[in-house]
């Protein structure tokens, strides 16, 4: 079927091709969805066949039937029409076993061509042209609904034809999509919609360029938030992953504290277009996750509050927000990670002892004044489980520099092998700064509940001519098996001068002299003994504390302490004697020639 007709007049006619109406249905598929287009097609052929019927009825001409006229126009091949419409005495209209069937349809044939089978029958434009002629012969609202349909494999395109108000409780949904709208209230409706959807997505534009020009002049993200608030005037805020504030506007103190106090207590709502919806207490938050290279790094969330309403398209101005965020932080980033690089350089030169004389000329670079007294620090970070995860030291370092620079630390960071070494300088008060990097530390171990740190902490210098020896104290304070966060120098006292002093020969033919057999650390039972006196002597030779560190019964430890007397040929009652060989044990920890890693619980 290449062409069909549509029918205005018995002198005026228009021309399709099936072509052209595939060309209109889809268009409209594609502008208004596949819903409305049902209701679009049927008024569409239910306008041609009242407009039909008419012209028959002024033409008085009673032998051209609907369904003739359907043959005719070139909708179908041929109709068969089974049962009456009676119209009574008393005026009203019965549909009396009316059914049918459309021979060759041409809306199925095209549907079969263009999409393959359908799973709902299509034919709307045939049952609109059928339902429009008969209501406009009869006098009353008439309605043809296609039962079985070709197009989604039925053996033929069987309708009904029924009084409207026949149909109601079984067809209300399809009679009230039918009877909506007449076509140009669709395409008014359909216009307006897509005015509305244009408008918006102006907004939305300009919104995004006006945030993103923002970025490109070097506006900070504080300046470019307050512009995202100006434009919307809902609260916004934005904070890391780990729950850290980056910038907010629009909230009171009294919501900062309804916020933080229900933070807990948010219920998770719904989850739609990439945004989370979350109901508080006395307000409701959308959140979107800020992405970079698929990783999430931070969040940007809107509230409201006094029941201010949630707009359907606030979600497209959040993911603007949230992807312009991610720009202002690439650029954050990659100037700190600049800043960070010199910093790191002229670390790792005085590490390195490498163009050491020019030096100072790079001190301009750093964000603070750079001058003595100095300390230096060997940071190590361990995980307290081991897993399959590798310690990335890089981020670590970062974490570290960015929460350095919060606290107004004049300190530079360098990665050295698998540790983070540090150089601090203004150490004028030692107290303070102490103070400061254990809270750092603090935080950094609740953002990564995994790991655990040790800080050590040389003596303070005045020249950086006396770093190398600095970078061995911090070392030495570093290795010392407190457990403690940080660690010193100038708190080991006399054992930090014996490390530091003596070469490892000493050491060694020290520690030969002192332990004996215990000596031999590549015995594992001999060293079991070792770390049996180790315990022991940190204990102030205290059997129950020993025991209890031990996992031993009391039994257990005296029979070991016996072992370990007779093997030495000591007796560590003597005050003198166990002060020394603790000493000795400690001295080898520091200088990593000995541990006790596989004792640790």
């Amino acid at each position: 079927m290449s062409e069909i007709l549509f029918d205005s007049s018995e002198t005026k006619n228009i021309l399709m091709s099936a072509n052209a109406f595939h060309t209109l249905k889809n268009g409209l598929f594609n502008n208004i969805g596949s819903h409305k287009t049902k209701g679009f097609l049927f008024r569409f052929g239910k306008e041609f066949g009242m407009e039909s019927a008419k012209n028959n009825l002024q033409k008085k001409n009673t032998t051209n039937p609907v369904g003739k006229r359907h043959s005719r126009l070139g909708h179908v091949k041929d109709v068969i029409f089974m049962g009456e419409i009676v119209r009574h005495p008393d005026g009203t209209i019965e549909c009396i076993d009316t059914w049918g069937q459309w021979v060759e349809s041409f809306e199925a044939e095209l549907h079969l061509k263009n999409y393959g089978l359908a799973n709902e029958c299509v034919c709307h434009m045939l049952c609109g042209f059928a339902s429009g002629a008969l209501t406009y012969e009869f006098g009353e609202s008439i309605i043809a609904v296609e039962r079985k349909c070709v197009a989604k494999g039925d053996s033929c395109c069987e309708f009904e034809v029924g009084l409207e108000r026949d149909w109601l409780e079984e067809k209300e949904e399809l009679i009230h999509l039918y009877q909506n709208d007449n076509i140009l209230a669709e395409l008014e409706m359909t216009y307006d919609a897509l005015l509305h959807h244009k408008q918006m997505l102006e907004k939305i534009s300009t919104f995004h360029s006006q945030l993103t020009q923002k970025v490109t002049e070097k506006h900070s993200l504080d300046e470019i938030v307050q512009a995202a608030y100006e434009l919307l005037n809902i609260p916004i805020l934005i904070e890391d992953i780990h729950g850290n504030l980056l910038s907010q506007m629009g909230l009171t103190e009294e919501q900062k504290l309804t916020i933080k106090k229900d933070k807990a207590k948010l219920s998770h709502v719904d989850d739609k277009h990439n945004v989370l919806h979350y109901k508080g207490g006395t307000y409701w938050k959308l959140i979107a996750p800020v992405l970079i290279n698929k990783k999430n790094y931070a969040t940007c969330s809107l509230f409201y509050f006094d029941e201010k309403p949630i707009d359907e398209t606030d979600h497209l101005f959040l993911d603007r927000i949230s992807t312009v965020v991610a720009l202002c932080i690439l650029y954050e980033e990659a100037q700190f990670e600049e800043q960070q690089r010199i910093r790191s350089s002229l670390l790792e030169r005085l590490i390195h002892n490498r163009n050491i004389k020019d030096i100072e000329s790079y001190y301009k670079f750093l964000p603070f004044k750079f001058k003595p007294p100095f300390s230096t620090g060997i940071i190590s970070v361990h995980k307290k489980k081991k897993n399959n995860e590798i310690i990335d030291i890089h981020d670590q370092l970062t974490q570290l520099s960015k929460l350095a620079k919060e606290w107004g630390l004049p300190c530079i960071f360098a990665v050295l092998g698998e540790e983070i070494a540090l150089l601090n300088s203004q150490n004028s008060d030692k107290k303070e700064w102490e103070k400061k990097i254990t809270k750092i530390f603090q935080k950094i171990e609740k953002q990564n509940s995994n790991y655990k740190y040790s800080l050590g902490l040389s003596g303070t210098f005045i020249n950086l001519k006396e770093f190398e020896r600095s970078l061995k104290e911090a070392r030495v304070a570093q290795r010392f098996p407190n457990q403690k966060l940080l660690t010193d120098y100038e708190d080991l006292g006399i054992l930090g001068d014996i490390v530091m002093n003596m070469s490892m020969e000493q050491l060694h033919g020290m520690a030969k002299k002192s332990l004996k057999d215990l000596y031999n650390f590549e015995d594992p039972r001999k060293k079991e003994l070792l770390y049996t006196l180790y315990i022991y002597l940190l204990n102030s030779q205290r059997l129950k504390e020993t025991m209890d560190e031990l996992t031993l019964s009391i039994g257990g430890v005296q029979y070991r302490i016996k072992q370990i007397e007779e093997q030495l040929e000591i007796s560590l009652k003597n005050a003198s004697t166990a002060a020394y060989t603790l000493l000795v044990i400690q001295a080898l920890l520091l200088s990593d020639s000995l541990s006790f890693e596989e004792f640790a619980r």
